[in-house]
Formats: C-alpha cells, structure tokens, sequence
C-alpha cells in the first residue's frame, strides 16, 4: 500500500513536470509558422528561425550569407525584393554559399542578439563550418542593390577561398604558362577553360561559381590584364573578358561567346551560355545538368517582370488625396498603444548589447515621458514607473540583457500586457503591413496630446519630441527609418518653446512628410494609403479650400480630439477580468522561459542536428534518476524492515 501511495506521488510529479515543458514547447510552433515573414518557400532562399539555425548554419559545409530583418521595418520590406535579386542571382552557388533569411521577431530576437545585429536589415557573411563560439568571425556586408551586394559577396567569397579546397581559385594565374595549368588541376579533370578579364572584373568569379558543382570534372581560371599568361592569349584591352579552352596538348583555343538574336545578356550570361554549348558539343563533362541555371534566370525574370508591373500601377492608379474612408471608423485604441509599448520594452531596447552614455540619457528620458505623459491605466503606469526606477538605479553602462531581466519583472499591480495577438487601429490588410510603425506614431501623437492638455503653464515643448529623436537615434532598429527621422528632426532645437501646441504641430508635420515620401511605396498597404492627415473626409475644415495648406487652428482642434484620452478606446483592456490576468501572468512566464530555453540553446547546443529534442533530455535524465533513487529507496527501506521483523 505504501509503494504504491509512494508511486502515485511519483507519478504525480513527473505529470506535472512534463505538462509544464509540453506547455513551453507548444508555444514554439508559433514562430515557425510566421504570417509576417517576408520570404517564403517559393523564394530562392532558406527561411531560418531559432529552431532550425544551428542545424542548418553551424558546421555547414557551405558559407551562409543570412539577412537579418524584421517584418515590421519598412526599410526592411522595401528591401525585400533587392534580397530576393541577390538569392537568386547566387542560386548555381549553392556548392559554395547558400543565401537565407531570418526575421527578428520576438521568438528569433535572442538570436539575432547573439549575432550582434543592432538594426535592420543587417547582412552577415558566415563562413563554413562556423559554430556559436566563433560567429565573431562573420562578416557584415551593406545591404545596398543587389549588384553591390555580390560584388562585395565575391570579395569576401575571394579573402577566404584559400581555406577550401573545393572551392574556384579566384586568385589570378598570371605568372604560368598554358603547360602548368594541368598541374595544378585535379587527375580528374575532364575540360579546363581561363577567363582573360581586367583585374576588378566579376565575370571570371560568377562562371567559377556557376559551374562549380563540377569540380571535380572542370576547371577554371582567371588570369588579367596586368600579368604574363594573358599576352599569350594575343588580345588587346578592348577583347577582354575572354574565354579560352586549353586544350590536353598545351594549346589554346577561344571559346566565342556569341549574342542571341533579340536578347541582351551580360558577360556572366554571354559566357555560360558559351560554356554550356561548348560542354554539350564535345560531351566532356559527365551528367551535366544546367536546369538551375535555367531556373535562375527564369526566376530573375519573373522577380523583374512583377516589379515592372508594379511600378506601372503605380503610376496609372493615382491615389486621391480626400478619400480615407477607411480611417474615420476606427478610433485609437489602447491595445495598439500598448502593443507598441511592449514591443520597444520587450524588443528594441534589449538589441542594444551596451546602454551607455549618450544612449543611457536617452533611455532615461524617453521612459520619463512615457512616466509623465502616456494616458494609461493604473498596472501599466505602475509597470513604467517601476521599470524607470530601477533604469536609474543601474549604472550608466549595463547591458541590454539586463534591461529585457528589469522589463519581465511583474506584480499584480504592475505589468503591461503581451496577451493581445493583433494590432485594432493600426491592422493592416495582412500582417506585413502598418502594425508597430503604427503603432509608434499613434504613441507618439498622443504623448503630445496628452503634454498639450495638461493644466501647467510649465510646459517644457522640446521635452517629448527630444525624447522622442533620442529614443529613434538609440533604440529604433530599422536603419533607414531612423537615417530618414533624423534628418526630418535636425530643425528641432528651432522649436517655438514659448507656443503650447508646437509640439503637437511639430510631430504631425514631420509625419505627414513621411507619409508624403512613402506614397506608392512597396511599403504602403493598399487598403490603406499614405495620404496627408488629416484628409478632407476626416476633417473637411482642417484644409484650406484651393490650396495646399491646412487650417492650423482647425487642425490643432481635430489632432486634440483624435489623439485625446477622451477618445482613446480602451474597451478590450478594461474588460481585462482577473482570470484573464492570472492567465497573462502564466503566459509570459511560458515566453520568458522559452526566449531563456533559446538562448541557452544557442550557447549550448552541441547537437544542431537535433536542435529540438537535445535541450529537453538532462531535465527527462534527471526525472528518470530521481524516480529510481525513489524506487530504490522504497526498496532498500522495505527489505530493512523484513530483516528485523524475522
């Protein structure tokens, strides 16, 4: 009777365990199955996530160049198709480097943190066989068009080539002649071809990349203009790049890259598909097979062809400027202001790996504004007093771990939720669009708001658009966006201190700079277009009749009513019943484990080709253990027993 009382407890525990780790694991799929990511299977790219990264990244054969995003970031989103250029531009490289993406959601933000990315999108060059402990040695490329981004990929490809055997030798052969060439190729090689090019040209290194799954039956070289072989080749500088077959008895013969009739190709192109002709005339390379390189171009034309397209709808459906219908039903609502709060709190702050200096005053400032001025409810305003307090009590240099530690601190009377799963006001027509941006400035204008009701004629003016500027110059990740907001804030110390609503027209205006800039970008959702706020069907007396000029007083009377806490919806959070709390408090407990559980698992993870299942084992070890120690026990005390009662 005992063992078995004794069992039950046993079993009890081991139930509990284990329907805690379940609830944590099931909150991962989440992540993987992400509506805002912004490529997918059908783009020529892996799409990375914390649960696959280590496996596939760490210890691959292949270099990786990975793009860091996130979905929200509108620079990020309008870089998207240059990305999907590059990818596919670099498919037929696969032999040497494989292009992917990872967006830097809440569920993948440790790791993006872990590979040093403070903004986005951020480019990284991983070399073959990197692992956590030297993912220093990557490489950080700028995310420019897609053609300076594989020249700089070639470059970096060239510094390290020499470390992998089977990679092309993008190092020039310009101190041989054509009798060394052999030596320095495979027994196995079946067709050897050099490329006669100026030394900075990129043709001879996209073919070496193009054929490479080859190399073992082709070879190629470079040799430029500047050294010795080229001049046995007998051309000048106007018939360079060349294309030349060397032959088993040590001569060299031209490989003419002839233009077809109605098509324009560049010299990457022109060369293929020279060689390709040339391998399927003489039979010299076994199973050759160029459907990728097909495929690739197919793609590349389809990625140009829908982005003429869009430009030519751009230009043809021209937006009017009065109509946002779609606007006027819906009011602020506080689950967008504190969607967006939460999402500074819990992932933009926490990028930064150092809150120093400059950066740390920034902090200070910002987190007082939102102290002094969000319209909040009572937990939320305890949360953010809280969370300023212990920021002040942090010296002025600690990490951005630390701050996300400070940030999961709760109490009954003091959080700020992450139970709302979508955006009210600020929704988009998919989940790419508007959402945090938003969000932000809908913050951001109803902290003006909020200063301009205030009954003190003490009002500092500067006070909320400075915090607002340090907090963009510091913590906001995408780069362009904060290039661009810098830029439309460098008039800021010009502010008319002693006008109580220059704050508020400040703001605005800037905004609607933005919105004017954005119009017809790739960006912009189309049920929801970038118009001048407000438009004449949300406030026909803000505009002035026949012309291109707003009502200052009118607008100031619309902004005030709009972004005012009177007109706040804050229905959702108020029906917030105490269950749903407790739930909540559950809830982020399960996600601050997680985000610990990936953390740990990119430090840590010794097995990447089971990233899911290794991490789990020494907690189900240590459970087996302690259950038999108890059965043992059980054991060794019952027969103890025996022996005295004999």
């Amino acid at each position: 009777m005992e063992f078995l009382l004794f069992s039950k407890y046993l079993i009890l525990i081991l139930l509990i365990i284990i329907i805690n780790n379940i609830q944590q694991i099931s909150t991962v799929p989440l992540v993987l199955d992400d509506p805002s990511s912004l490529y997918n299977a059908t783009d020529k790219l892996t799409v990375l996530n914390y649960e696959n990264f280590a496996s596939i990244v760490y210890r691959s054969k292949t270099a990786w160049l990975i793009e860091f995003y996130a979905s929200w970031c509108g620079h990020c989103r309008s870089y998207a198709n240059t990305y999907r250029e590059i990818a596919i531009n670099a498919w037929t490289w696969k032999t040497v480097v494989r292009i992917a993406a990872i967006n830097c959601n809440a569920g993948n933000l440790n790791l993006c943190r872990s590979h040093g990315v403070h903004g986005y999108p951020t480019i990284k060059l991983i070399p073959p066989g990197a692992d956590f402990d030297n993912v220093t040695k990557s490489v950080t490329l700028s995310p420019d068009d897609a053609k300076d981004v594989t020249t700089e990929l070639l470059t970096k490809l060239g510094d390290i080539h020499k470390k992998y055997k089977s990679w092309p030798r993008f190092t020039p052969v310009n101190r041989v002649i054509f009798e060394e060439l052999y030596a320095r190729v495979p027994s196995t090689t079946k067709l050897l071809l050099v490329i006669a090019e100026k030394r900075d040209d990129l043709t001879g290194r996209q073919i070496m990349l193009d054929f490479s799954k080859y190399h073992e039956q082709l070879s190629i070289f470079r040799t430029t203009t500047d050294g010795i072989l080229w001049r046995k080749f007998h051309l000048n500088l106007t018939d360079v790049p060349a294309l030349f077959v060397i032959l088993h008895n040590r001569t060299a013969e031209r490989i003419y890259a002839q233009q077809n009739i109605g098509n324009e190709f560049d010299n990457r192109n022109l060369f293929h598909s020279a060689i390709q002709s040339y391998i399927d005339k003489t039979k010299s390379i076994t199973d050759f097979d160029d459907h990728e390189y097909e495929e690739m171009m197919t793609s590349l034309y389809k990625l140009k062809s829908k982005e003429i397209e869009r430009k030519r709808v751009k230009e043809q459906n021209s937006i009017d400027n009065d109509i946002d219908k779609n606007t006027v039903h819906r009011k602020v609502n506080m689950v967008d202001l504190e969607l967006a709060l939460s999402h500074i709190i819990r992932q933009e702050i926490p990028q930064m790996k150092k809150i120093q200096g400059e950066a740390y005053t920034a902090l200070v400032q910002w987190l007082t504004v939102l102290v002094k001025y969000f319209p909040g409810r009572e937990p939320v305003m305890n949360y953010l007093k809280h969370l300023l307090s212990k920021v002040n009590e942090q010296s002025n240099d600690f990490s951005g771990d630390k701050f996300q530690q400070i940030a999961n601190i709760k109490t009954s009377d003091a959080y700020l939720p992450i139970t709302y799963v979508k955006y009210q006001h600020c929704a988009g027509s998919t989940p790419q669009y508007r959402g945090y941006t938003c969000g932000l400035w809908l913050l951001f204008h109803t902290l003006t708001i909020s200063q301009f009701e205030q009954k003190s004629q003490q009002i500092n003016i500067p006070e909320i658009p400075k915090a607002i500027k340090g907090y963009i110059q510091y913590f906001f990740t995408c780069q362009q966006c904060r290039d661009n907001f810098m830029k439309e804030t460098s008039n800021i110390n010009q502010l008319n201190t002693k006008t109580k609503y220059e704050a508020v027209m400040y703001l605005w205006t800037i905004h609607n700079n933005v919105n004017k800039r954005l119009r017809g970008d790739v960006t912009e959702d189309p049920k929801y277009p970038k118009v001048q706020f407000p438009s004449k069907y949300l406030c026909p007396q803000c505009q002035i009749i026949n012309a291109n000029a707003y009502d200052v007083e009118n607008t100031i009377n619309f902004l005030v009513r709009y972004y005012s806490e009177k007109n706040i919806d804050s229905t959702l959070v108020l029906n917030e019943s105490q269950d749903n709390e407790n739930v909540q408090n559950r809830q982020d407990y399960i996600i601050s484990k997680v985000e610990s559980h990936n953390e740990t698992k990119d430090h840590f993870n010794l097995f990447p080709l089971f990233p899911s299942t290794i991490p789990s084992f020494p907690l189900y070890s240590f459970i087996v253990f302690i259950v038999v120690i108890g059965l043992l026990r059980y054991r060794y005390c019952k027969a103890k027993r025996k022996r005295y009662t004999l």
